[in-house]
């Protein structure tokens, strides 16, 4: 009985989870997309990430989102590593990173270097998480959305595979359709 309270519970935070225009606060909204963000690194499959020590998601123009993944998920486990954020300054720092966000002030502001560090992703395997409705155009894997005045997300599978990724089969269920 216990159980299937708490069961009811977890389901009807979700049925009355905020709406997106209610999330007037950044930290809130942060903090949902840098639970996404987390459960991305930690459902799908790199071709090939090396022997690194540590999963590094990489953030480009949110500072709220970088705080919060820092704040609840740094160093916790993605396989056998541990997860490491990092804000990026530069295209050259790549190399260090599995999974790229782009915000979508980022990408708003500066769209033609949102589909420049989007370009320099393709053939690595890193996987990219746009906030702008043309990021699948522009070649990013998972792209975050507006649906119902909620943040959800959809995936774009080809995408993924020319970053070397191979989505995961909860992170595909849980997306949208375009």
């Amino acid at each position: 009985m216990k159980s299937s309270f708490c069961l009811f519970l977890a389901f009807a935070s979700l049925a009355f989870m905020p709406a997106q225009d209610e999330l007037s606060d950044e930290n809130t909204v942060a903090n949902f997309k840098a639970a996404f963000l987390f459960q991305f690194a930690t459902s799908n499959n790199w071709k090939n990430t090396g022997n690194r020590d540590s999963f590094t998601i990489g953030v480009i123009g949110s500072q709220a989102v970088f705080e919060e993944l820092v704040d609840k998920f740094a160093n916790k486990p993605v396989g056998a590593q541990s997860l490491k954020v990092v804000m990026m300054e530069k295209s050259n720092q790549l190399s260090d990173i599995q999974l790229l966000y782009l915000s979508k002030p980022f990408c708003k502001e500066k769209p033609a270097e949102a589909q420049k560090w989007i370009s320099d992703c393709e053939g690595k395997p890193i996987l990219v998480v746009s906030d702008h409705s043309s990021g699948h155009t522009w070649g990013s894997a998972i792209n975050f959305k507006v649906v119902d005045n909620r943040v959800r997300y959809s995936v774009n599978s080809e995408n993924a595979l020319k970053q070397g990724v191979t989505l995961g089969s909860k992170i595909i269920s849980w997306a949208v359709q375009d």
